[in-house]
């Protein structure tokens, strides 16, 4: 009478149960939820509010914040179905659904996938808009992707024949090998975020600018590719987990892998507008806290110093090749600097432009340009 149990399954209330990759599944889409809506929303913050305003890059953004976010609930829905369990824990009123829910994220993976990487080659084709034979090659690459991902998602929403007997297993019908497609995705992904994580490394470095500095470029314009490392680890159970009886726990943790792959992407498409964001408090930090100075200075100087001039100074000024080059990737936006000097120093090269005197500000464009070695 004990093997009963083991044979017909468990109730779903059992304790017994073995929840572990349903509540990892629970966990991991709250984060690449929250993740994915915490910086798409600096991004949105950033463009509007310090930047020059919204342009199509930042509706394709949108459009790969919108998709990885349903991809997520989606996920979610999967779970509650079953996902995470093993087949016999799953009640018999639950595999219909969470063969629908299969359906869907296969049918999603590709488009969103697809947006997501091409927003990071976007960034990279305006911050190295100067190397053309690379803005070439990024552009065939993103046209490559597209004529995969387009067939392929037309292949997945006929995988079956009706559709219905994909999900119910009375309808008759005739399916393509699913795990095999998703396996060819799988691959098209590991291969692409592989290209998006090696590209930057030498347009970077034949870049004039310090060593550090190139080390932080590569850093926030290659890390969209740490999604590889999803990618590697999903391809490797899509192989061998792939043919498992036990699908309602297989393909819970290989969408898992998916999903953070996704969130990952769409995370580092909001990087460079971070970068803005960061720079600019620090520009008015920097600005307040001269000011500050200034005033406190001038109060003690203008007891034994009462003729000095007030003579306008404007300055172009960039914090480095690195500022420029994450400026350059949000569309050259304008920058307000302050630069305080005293005139009675201005003819002497050596006298620092911070020893009294008057703050002026000015707004001007920055521009950027790119030296190669």
């Amino acid at each position: 009478m004990a093997l009963v149990p083991s044979l017909l399954g468990r109730s779903p209330g059992d304790a017994n149960i073995d929840r572990n990759v349903q509540t990892w599944d629970y966990v991991c889409q709250s984060l690449c939820i929250i993740g994915m809506t915490v910086f798409f929303g600096l991004r949105v913050y950033t463009r509007v509010f310090v930047l020059n305003g919204f342009n199509k890059e930042d509706w394709m953004v949108a459009g790969a914040w919108f998709l990885g976010t349903g991809y997520s609930v989606i996920a979610l829905i999967m779970g509650h179905y079953g996902g995470g369990l093993h087949l016999d824990d799953v009640p018999p009123e639950h595999k219909i659904p969470f063969e629908k829910t299969v359906y869907v994220t296969m049918v999603m993976y590709g488009p969103t996938a697809y947006l997501t990487k091409v927003c990071l080659l976007w960034i990279m084709t305006r911050v190295f808009n100067p190397f053309r034979k690379a803005v070439i090659f990024i552009y065939v690459f993103m046209g490559i992707m597209l004529a995969y991902y387009i067939p392929a998602v037309i292949v997945k929403i006929r995988i079956c024949n009706p559709i219905g007997s994909f999900w119910n297993k009375d309808i008759q019908g005739t399916c393509l090998d699913e795990t095999s497609i998703i396996l060819a995705d799988a691959v098209v992904s590991m291969v692409s975020d592989l290209i998006i994580l090696i590209l930057p490394l030498p347009l970077t470095m034949s870049l004039q600018m310090p060593k550090k500095k190139k080390l932080r470029v590569i850093g926030l314009l290659g890390a969209g590719g740490l999604a590889v490392t999803a990618s590697v680890i999903r391809l490797a159970l899509i192989v061998t987990t792939g043919q498992s009886k036990d699908a309602t726990y297989a393909f819970m943790r290989i969408n898992m892998l998916g999903n953070a792959e996704i969130a990952m992407g769409v995370i580092c498409t909001c990087l460079p507008a971070l970068s803005a964001l960061l720079i600019r408090v620090f520009h008015e930090y920097s600005s307040n806290k001269a000011t500050q100075s200034e005033y406190k200075l001038s109060t003690v100087q203008n007891q034994s110093k009462t003729q000095r001039s007030k003579k306008q100074m404007s300055v172009l000024e960039a914090e480095s090749d690195e500022d420029g080059l994450m400026y350059n990737a949000q569309g050259n936006p304008r920058v307000e600097t302050t630069v305080h000097g005293d005139t009675e120093r201005q003819g002497n090269p050596r006298s620092s432009p911070f020893n009294g005197g008057i703050g002026i500000t000015r707004t001007v464009d920055v521009s950027t340009s790119v030296e190669t070695q």
